[in-house]
């Protein structure tokens, strides 16, 4: 039997994708244009590309987001010249935005009171800043199921590193080889974690991919496969 689960917080706990896409509709709105589908997908396709850069080290964190908020502009009509306190302040509200539409899975907070309750230990690990992943948990009511959350800027390395994965097992105080870590990315939950000694899950909410012994489509289903270890 597993002792302990890690979960991934964005896009497994709590619906990302859809807050955001809220968070940038309102900010476009906000601009006097209309936040169409094809607008709100550039700016998520913008997003990929330049998060795949960032991870490279090829830009920092402050020119991501200028990028981001530049890239927005070019779909929304002309090219226009914009500061980078402009961008900055852009920015800055699309993320007030954001918050302000922050939204949970349904399954969330029953799937983990019912691990706490068998007694699994449980923590999160995420690829995001301390404060504002930290005021994601406590805002979805999960907080007092785990046993931390731990992001990447505390860390000070990221997912997939090794040590990331090991750092929580550590904390809890089980032996990797007795942890499942469980999340929507198939990189960073199932290959990375695997990698560390863990056992992976991958969350495919959508149904992209081909069902496998290590593919769930909802979280309810990591109940029996922990239980059943």
């Amino acid at each position: 039997m597993f002792r302990a689960v890690i979960f991934d917080l964005d896009d497994t706990l709590f619906d990302h994708a859809s807050s955001a896409r809220l968070g940038v509709a309102r900010l476009v709105e906000e601009m006097g244009a209309e936040a169409t589908p094809t607008v709100v997908a550039a700016w998520e396709r913008h997003a990929e590309r330049l998060a795949e850069r960032r991870g490279l080290g090829e830009i920092d964190g402050p020119q991501y987001r200028r990028l981001r908020v530049r890239g927005l502009l070019e779909s929304l009509g002309p090219a226009q010249s914009i500061s980078d306190p402009e961008c900055d302040r852009i920015y800055a509200r699309f993320v007030e935005l954001y918050e302000r539409e922050w939204i949970g899975f349904d399954d969330a907070v029953p799937v983990l009171r019912e691990l706490h309750r068998q007694g699994v230990r449980l923590a999160i690990l995420t690829n995001g800043p301390e404060a504002r992943q930290q005021r994601k948990a406590h805002h979805l009511g999960i907080r007092e199921y785990v046993s931390g959350v731990w992001t990447s800027e505390a860390l000070g390395a990221a997912k997939p590193r090794p040590s990331t994965y090991r750092a929580v097992c550590e904390a809890l105080e089980v032996d990797p080889s007795y942890v499942l870590h469980v999340g929507d990315n198939e990189d960073l939950d199932l290959r990375g974690a695997t990698q560390a000694g863990l056992h992976g899950l991958h969350l495919d909410r959508a149904e992209r991919l081909p069902r496998s012994p290590r593919r769930i489509t909802r979280l309810v289903d990591v109940l029996p496969i922990v239980m059943s270890e």
